[in-house]
């Protein structure tokens, strides 16, 4: 019972600062751009989204077939590589069509998101035997971690920008400090004498 009022409350925090993150502070924002004539680049993704909703890149290596003969193959691969050299490069998440925006649906997702991952560091929690602070810097570790494991491939890998990069892991810390904050309240035991404390 501990375990879950304690990842409720953390989610609350987890859920507050998400808000605070996105909707307050401008370090997002700045990041992100909007195109000039942006209802003919919107008009062009329309009509150039084949699959629908999806992910797509610019250049996309489009693969021979299995047939295609060795020269073919390299052309192809030539082809990518100049056309990756020479930009433009997207990487894009894409609904080409119309959508129903429900704020409130996706308001209940967030805080579902937050409210499962503050149980399950919590439950990690449990299982340790350290102080306080050290249950903060555990779970604040993990946001880290977070972080590192999802935000630094899109900037290895998706030519994601180093200040988008920084912004992301602080976000995940201070999320997942302050969360750690409460669960450390309730989650985790206090070291004693007979630990060797």
């Amino acid at each position: 019972m501990r375990l879950f009022l304690g990842a409720v409350l953390a989610a609350v925090l987890s859920f507050g600062w998400g808000m605070l993150s996105w909707q307050v502070l401008d370090w997002r924002q700045n990041g992100i751009h909007g195109f000039s004539q942006e209802s003919e680049v919107g008009a062009m993704i329309k009509k150039s989204a084949p699959d629908g909703s999806g992910i797509y890149v610019l250049p996309h290596l489009n693969r021979p077939s299995d047939m295609a003969l060795p020269d073919e193959i390299a052309a192809s691969q030539a082809a990518y590589d100049k056309a990756m050299s020479e930009g433009p490069y997207v990487y894009a998440i894409v609904r080409p069509g119309r959508a129903q925006w429900d704020r409130p649906t996706q308001l209940i997702y967030s805080f579902v998101r937050s409210l499962l991952c503050c149980i399950i560091l919590g439950m990690l929690l449990k299982a340790t035997t350290i102080p306080y602070a050290a249950r903060i810097a555990f779970v604040a570790a993990a946001g880290l971690f977070a972080g590192l494991a999802v935000d630094a491939p899109m900037y290895v890998w998706f030519e994601m920008a180093g200040r988008d990069l920084g912004v992301a892991i602080a976000d995940h810390v201070i999320e997942w400090s302050l969360a750690g904050a409460v669960l450390g309240l309730f989650c985790g035991k206090e070291p004693t004498f007979q630990d060797g404390f």
